[in-house]
């Protein structure tokens, strides 16, 4: 008697975690004891709901009023990308990272690399859309650290580091292969 009753007790045990917990009932370990639930009643309605305001219906379209312009103010067309496209994301990522590295290694450099940045889009004066890309690289290169980074660490300084040599090495190549 004993040892079907363990015998039973074991095979309950190994086949309670098979059963989802909602058809487990309020004893986990004997599956075979399921009390059933029942619903809570809905609360009973007093009344019928009130309706609920509608929205005024939108009109049309509306058309996008234009914009005062200067005599020499001519709209930028995005064409091709340049070649070096590339290396300015790059490049534009490793100064977000340098923004956030530096400072938290106890350089005092306050916003040296954002104002290295926001020189370089002056220098460059894409179009908006290229414009957006080149700050979300820089975005991403400042949020990837901020989130690897609490402190400054030894492998913080090392990316420090090889972010200088490789900035100075990528800024260095644009300027001697694409300048014109």
């Amino acid at each position: 008697m004993v040892r079907k009753f363990l015998s039973l007790a074991v095979a309950a045990a190994l086949l309670a975690p098979l059963a989802p917990a909602a058809a487990q009932g309020p004893f986990p370990f004997f599956p075979f004891i399921n009390v059933p639930r029942r619903a809570a009643p809905p609360p009973p309605r007093d009344s019928i709901a009130p309706t609920r305001p509608t929205l005024p219906r939108a009109s049309g379209p509306t058309r996008p009023q234009p914009t005062a312009r200067t005599p020499g103010d001519v709209p930028r067309i995005e064409g091709a990308p340049p070649p070096y496209e590339t290396e300015m994301a790059r490049l534009a990522e490793i100064l977000g990272a340098l923004h956030y590295l530096h400072p938290l290694c106890g350089a005092a450099v306050g916003n040296r690399w954002r104002g290295e940045m926001e020189g370089l889009i002056q220098a460059e004066q894409p179009a908006d859309e290229r414009r957006g890309r080149l700050i979300a690289n820089f975005n991403r290169g400042y949020f990837t650290f901020e989130q690897t980074y609490r402190s400054c660490t030894a492998a913080a300084g090392l990316a420090i580091d090889r972010f200088l040599n490789e900035g100075a090495r990528l800024s260095h190549e644009i300027a001697t292969r694409y300048a014109y």
